[in-house]
């Protein structure tokens, strides 16, 4: 390191009350573990402070797994700020000042955890974990910045009624200085008196307390679904999130608040984790008070963070001409465009004072350009209060639908005018606002000259060394105008606009007339178009309350209106007369400004679509005789993961020498590899080797010899995104780089076939037998004559589209390099005997010689069943051409273009039924696209669901795939099972359609019989004794009779607003097909129990039901398991965990252990003697104290059975729809652990519903690249887009003897229910096109995205009537 005189001060912040000091390196000289001028407040966390809590996945702000509480001064005021911050996007360069929290900084399992952390474990909110960190830190600053929150929430000084004061120490390791003494105090009454650090307690729990000083004084239920709209989860749900989380709100019900009490009391008080645990744990081993030293490599950017204007012109000024400029406040929109750049200098405004004030007079306010989104809306909701600002709510409202919370909270409205100033396409919601508001700029050049203009003209000027430095809101006069603002997106929040639009109206409000001309505005059209020009002129002067004006306008809008494609996010309107978005939003304007002037059938046309607050309840039965099997138990992990204590791959702490591997992929999809050269990237400072096909000593092709998939490209180009080579680097910056210097060559480039259909236009014989299993579905006589013979018959086709598993860890492996030749390899695996046999073969070693280990994975959803064994193979090629340890962490566009997911399909079909609606003839064809192999086709899955719940009279059902120049896809959650339902249940919707039957009463018609015979697995009296059960349950529980009924009703009293209520019936069949070792040990010092299995923990709560099993087996309490991480060792030859059966069969497989054990130690028993004593004479005695078993494959199956009922309500307009009410029944059997059960039913069914609702692959044409490859535009649903009434229940007690203790199968059922969703839509959209004229039946695919829904209710410009 250069001595001291060589380095100067760069930023200095807090970590968890630690002091930390990055110092610019003055000397050209340069170390690998260097902070870089673009590092990253996460990248500096993780890898620097060695704080794995704070998670990254998405590197956008768009997952929320990153997020952390900052405290900053406020430079207009010196007042401290707390904020929860996407820390992947967070330059360490701004955090000048700071004091920054981790998820390690409020609590841990040594000075005791966090109420936040406690709760969201005790009350079922996690599942694989990977989000929870920062699911903790967004409701962190939500709760810590409310006051009134802490005494009515907490318990942890309920002991102490008097006053609490709590002292802690930070000294620093050679000074003995006493940093700071902070104090607690509550009155008796449980006010705060003053609030800033934390109090240790009886229970335990380390409190910290942040407050704003415009806070509200309460946190509400509300404010819980607003602070974590920035926070994805694939796993849960969301459903136990928002539970947990609000019980803190101050309308928590008293049930909630009791049970609240009653986990904090029990949770396990531990003392204070010494002198430096200050500030909450988390800090490691090294002293608080010890500065932490890092210097900043040479030859880095420019960094100027001015606290004055003064220097901001300067700064400005002294960037040499001809070299790029970028002003960062938040830096949020290097999220949005991670392309842009690098710059040359950086400059960050986050510290000059006039650029964060708020002026305000009665005529009009001012804000300074740095200040937040958030607190933009914070203020607009203030002023909305104030006659001339009323405007202000409708512009806050709108806000809160721009980006998620966490990037509001960094992101200023001035940055997000200048992401649209440098790329004029993106559809600014700031912009329209501000511009219709009639909001003035003042911007100022390097010399501090300065000039006023209105908004739009920014986009007129060079920008180059200049800033922005205000914006100014005038009063609009309230009765004279009319403001109104509008934003239709793929989902609820976090996503672009397909259509935006603002509209400012000066209207006679007694005739309607517009009195001057208005201000219509629209983005998301192209990049030219804002002002609806001609609209605007001809509105001028004419009265809304005219049917001429109301059809001239919208004559006039349509005209101008020429949207771009935007091959990302939408297609073009399709041809002919259907209105387009931005005609419906125009026309709900004036249906809005008209209000009861027009008719009552009208009126919501004029109405937002609105989102209740989620409710919902779960309802499970449980044994007290097997517990503690079948107990709701807390997940095992669950405290380790709240805490950011749960250790991931990526988490592990590199070894010296550890290097970092970026794959090379290919830009094209179809053509021939013609040259590589990584020249150039071999010459970049710290890059260590790269490699290719050439390189790989063992079979290139990691799925075997015939098959076609490669480890790395030899010849054909078979997909974009297909691995050409690998770049190894002393960082993953520096690999990512690399990667992009090597030159690819092709020859022979092609279009792609991207599509089912287009495969089967280039050859009508493209379809292949399914490769795993050609099941067919043959029953009764020949189909086709059936259904020539029937009275009636329908045919037709129905698509779903493909989905990306959205694991949030995404593919991760290390490889470290031991003696004896061996390799230890770290892998988020699903299949440990793969990717140990794969890396054996590649590299060409003995298997003896790979050691594997999986502790558990950040979600998986099958995604990584058969692709992280590629990832693996390629590190441990790397790292035994090396011999130093190599770690592989994919970022999500890698992640997304290098491997498919699950595949989509066309089914076709053919049905002749009878006029009562029984079918006599069936015929279907479900053709999956398999992407460009052919490994994991799932077409004999949904044949074998095809049948479902129905008695099948002359059915012909057969499989097939086609291949396409995609990436391979692969088993994804419910495989085959979910089209294989949603197919046939599209069928029986035809057909009821066909009859103008009821869709319910046709299926009835149809529904099974006890000697019903089904694919593959029996039936019997007691399934069919279920499911009735199950129907009857339904329909008297939910009230489905009066609900219908009430749909009716509404959807006659409404013209531009619909509501549907679809069920849909399912039968699961299960399989216990798989073999899992278990190895279970007994302690004879204390009799404590340890556990190792070959089925993977990644969220299902595998660990915790193996622990459940163990625990009532042998006796003993459940704290007395312990689970350790599954090894090849122990478990040398597993079946990959999936298919919904891992943590049944594992648990088999501990059963036998457990039983072999209680055997051998049975001569040792005695009335009254301590299992410890027991255990002791056992050991004494020499008796073998372990066991090993493994599960079997079982010949026989069982069913589980699911009913769904699902509310909808949808805007005609827009195409925006919201799921009012689910109710969701399984028979889960006896469930080993219920409220597991419970969450990965909710977890399930959410994931379906992106599939059947937002979740939409979308590729370049010609390149065939997926340009959906993260999360601005991919759309995973998120909490806002769940149902608002989320009803979950389990059967009570089924029988199950195949299963252990009578349990079934429960991951993968719930999601094959999902299509109900995607029906409920279509029902409302074919009531909207029954009240446009269409009765005809029109094909609905899945995705049922906003788009497809607006543009399938066929409205016409003529159907905006007013009268």
């Amino acid at each position: 390191m250069p001595t001291a005189s060589a380095q100067q001060p760069a930023v200095t912040f807090t970590v968890n009350d630690e002091p930390q000091t990055v110092l610019h390196r003055l000397s050209p000289e340069g170390v690998p573990s260097d902070v870089s001028a673009t590092t990253s407040l996460a990248d500096y966390l993780r890898l620097h402070q060695h704080k794995p809590g704070t998670k990254t996945m998405c590197r956008e702000g768009g997952c929320g797994a990153c997020v952390v509480s900052v405290r900053v001064p406020d430079p207009a005021t010196g007042q401290p700020v707390t904020r929860a911050v996407n820390s992947c996007l967070v330059p360490l360069h701004v955090c000048q000042d700071w004091e920054v929290k981790t998820v390690e900084g409020i609590g841990d399992r040594r000075v005791g955890y966090h109420p936040l952390q406690i709760r969201l474990a005790h009350l079922n909110g996690t599942q694989c974990g990977y989000c929870s960190p920062g699911m903790v830190m967004s409701m962190y600053r939500c709760v810590y910045s409310h006051r009134g929150v802490v005494m009515s929430m907490y318990r942890c000084v309920y002991f102490h009624p008097s006053v609490v004061m709590s002292m802690y120490r930070c000294v620093y390791c050679s000074l003995g200085v006493v940093m700071s003494i902070y104090r607690y105090v509550y009155s008796s009454l449980g006010g705060v008196m003053s609030m800033y650090r934390c109090v240790y307690c009886n229970l335990g729990v380390v409190m910290s307390m942040y407050s704003l000083l415009n806070s509200k004084d309460k946190v509400t239920k509300a404010d819980v679904e607003q602070v974590l709209d920035g926070n994805l989860c694939r796993c849960t749900g969301y459903m136990p999130i928002l539970e947990a989380f609000k019980t803190f709100g101050e309308d928590a019900d008293d049930k909630m608040k009791a049970m609240v009490k009653d986990i904090e009391d029990a949770v396990a008080c531990k003392p204070s984790g010494g002198a430096c645990g200050g500030g909450g744990g988390g800090g490691g081993s090294r002293c608080a008070g010890c500065p932490r030293a890092l210097p900043m490599a040479a030859g880095e950017a420019q960094w100027s963070l001015p606290d004055s204007m003064a220097k901001l012109y300067a700064a400005l000024a002294a960037v040499p001409a001809g070299r790029s400029l970028r002003l960062v406040t938040g830096n949020t929109g290097s999220g949005v465009y991670k392309r842009d750049g690098p710059f040359d200098a950086y400059v960050s405004v986050l510290k000059v004072p006039e650029l964060h004030k708020i002026t305000k007079s009665s005529s009009s306010v001012s804000f300074g350009s740095a200040v937040t989104l958030s607190r933009l809306i914070e203020e607009l909701q203030s002023l909305s209060e104030t006659a001339g600002f009323r405007h202000c709510g409708q512009m806050a409202s709108h806000l809160l639908v721009v980006a998620n919370t966490p990037v509001r909270n960094m992101g200023s409205w001035a940055g997000n005018l200048m992401i649209k100033y440098h790329h004029r396409e993106f559809p600014s919601d700031v912009f329209l606002l501000l511009t219709t508001a009639r909001a003035k700029l003042v911007v100022a050049d390097a010399s501090g000259a300065s000039m006023e203009m209105n908004v739009e003209k920014l986009y007129e000027i060079g920008m180059d060394r200049k800033v922005i430095l205000s914006m100014t809101l005038p009063a609009i006069d309230d009765n004279k105008y009319t403001f109104m603002s509008y934003k239709i997106t793929p989902r609820a929040v976090s996503a672009h606009a397909y259509v935006n639009a603002a509209f400012l109206l000066p209207l006679d409000k007694s005739s309607m007339v517009i009195t001057e001309k208005p201000t219509v505005l629209f983005g998301g059209i192209n990049k030219t178009f804002v002002h609806a020009a001609a609209t605007e002129a001809y509105l001028t002067g004419k009265s809304l309350s005219e049917p001429t004006t109301v059809k001239g306008a919208l004559a006039a809008l349509q005209a101008e209106v020429k949207p771009d494609e935007d091959p990302e996010l939408a297609d073009v309107e399709v041809p002919g007369r259907v209105a387009g978005p931005e005609l419906g939003l125009s026309h709900g304007v004036i249906l809005h400004v008209l209000g009861d002037k027009v008719p009552a059938h009208l009126r919501s046309g004029g109405q937002e679509l609105m989102r209740p607050l989620v409710i919902g309840s779960e309802k499970y039965d449980t044994d007290k005789d097997l517990w503690p099997v079948s107990k709701p138990v807390l997940k095992l992990e669950a405290q380790a993961q709240t805490a950011g204590e749960a250790e991931y791959v990526g988490d592990q702490q590199p070894l010296a020498g550890e290097v970092h591997g970026a794959f090379v992929l290919s830009k094209v999809a179809k053509a021939r590899l013609k040259t590589v050269d990584g020249s150039a990237a071999l010459a970049l400072d710290g890059v260590r080797g790269f490699y290719t096909a050439k390189d790989v000593d063992g079979p290139n092709q990691y799925k075997g010899e015939k098959n076609l998939e490669e480890l790395f490209v030899t010849d054909k180009i078979q997909y974009c995104g297909q691995a050409i080579g690998l770049v190894v680097a002393d960082t993953f910056e520096i690999a990512r780089k690399a990667a992009a210097l090597v030159k690819v060559e092709y020859s022979d480039v092609e279009r792609p076939v991207l599509t089912i259909k287009d495969a089967l236009k280039q050859d009508p014989d493209a379809v292949k037998p399914d490769t795993m299993m050609q099941l067919e579905l043959k029953t009764g006589g020949d189909a086709e004559e059936a259904i020539a013979a029937a009275p009636r018959q329908v045919s037709g086709e129905f698509q779903i589209g493909g989905q990306y598993h959205f694991y949030m860890e995404t593919q991760t492996v290390r490889v470290v390099p031991c003696e004896d030749d061996q390799l230890t390899v770290y892998c988020s695996t699903q299949d440990q005997r793969d990717v140990h046999q794969t890396v054996a073969r590649t590299v060409k070693v003995p298997a003896n010689k790979v050691n594997t280990e999986v502790r558990r994975l950040g979600g998986a959803y099958g995604g990584k069943l058969s692709y992280s064994t590629p990832v693996a193979a390629s590190a441990a090629l790397a790292a035994v051409k090396l011999n130093r340890p190599v770690r592989i962490v994919l970022d999500i566009e890698t992640n997304m273009e290098m491997f498919g997911g699950r595949l989509p399909y066309l089914i076709q079909y053919k049905a002749g039924v009878e006029e009562s609606g029984k079918i006599q003839g069936l015929t279907m064809r479900y053709i999956c696209d398999s992407g460009f192999a052919s490994s994991a086709t799932t077409g004999f899955s949904a044949v074998a669901l095809s049948q479902n719940v129905y008695h099948p009279t002359n059915w012909d059902v057969a499989p097939g795939h086609v291949n396409t120049n995609l990436a391979p896809n692969t088993w994804c959650r419910a495989p085959g099972t979910t089209q294989g339902i949603a197919g046939i249940e599209h069928v029986m919707n035809r057909i009821a359609h066909e009859l103008k039957m009821d869709p319910w009463e046709l299926r009835k018609v149809n529904f099974f019989t006890p000697e019903t015979k089904f694919p593959m697995s029996a039936s019997s009296e007691w399934d069919h004794t279920v499911f009735k059960l199950m129907v009857d349950e339904m329909f008297s529980e939910a009230d489905i009779e009066a609900r219908k009924a009430a749909v009716s009703k509404f959807n006659r009293e409404n013209r531009w607003r619909k509501r549907a209520l679809s069920l849909l019936p399912m039968r699961y069949p299960v399989h216990l097909w798989a073999k899992y070792p278990a190895l279970v040990s007994i302690y004879d010092a204390d009799g404590t129990v340890v556990v190792s299995v070959g089925g993977i923990e990644m969220g299902q709560g595998l660990n915790t039901k193996v622990a459940q099993v163990c625990a009532y087996e042998l006796g003993v309490p459940l704290d007395m398991v312990a689970v350790k991480p599954s090894n090849n060792l122990v478990s040398p030859n597993p079946s990959p965990t999936g298919g919904s059966i891992g943590s049944e069969m594992t648990c088999m497989a501990v059963h036998e252990a457990c039983q072999e054990l209680r055997a051998r130690l049975k001569p040792f028993q005695g009335e009254d003697k301590a299992w410890v004593r027991v255990v002791s004479d056992a050991s004494s005695a020499q008796v073998n104290l372990t066991a090993h078993s493994m599960s079997r494959r079982k010949s026989q199956t069982y069913s589980v059975f699911g009913l769904t009922a699902a509310e909808l309500e949808l805007d005609v307009l827009t195409g925006e729809s919201c799921v009012r009410r689910l109710d969701l029944y399984e028979d889960a059997g006896q469930a080993l652990s219920p409220l597991i059960d419970i969450g990965q039913a909710e977890g399930a069914f959410v994931m379906g519903m992106g599939l059947f609702l937002t979740e939409r692959h979308r590729f370049d044409v010609e390149t065939g690249r997926r340009l959906t490859n993260r999360t601005w535009n991919y759309y995973v649903p998120t909490l806002k887009d769940i149902p608002r009434d989320f009803r979950v229940k389990l059967l009570k007690n089924n029988k199950n003897e195949i299963g252990i203790f009578n349990s079934k199968a429960t991951g993968e059922p719930p999601l094959c229910m999902t299509s109900v969703c995607l029906f409920a839509l279509q029902e409302a959209v074919a009531s909207a096109r029954r009240d446009a004229g269409h009765t005809d039946w029109f094909d609905f695919d899945a995705p049922g995205t906003v788009e497809r829904a607006q543009m399938a209710c066929a409205s016409t410009p003529d159907m905006f009537v007013i009268a």
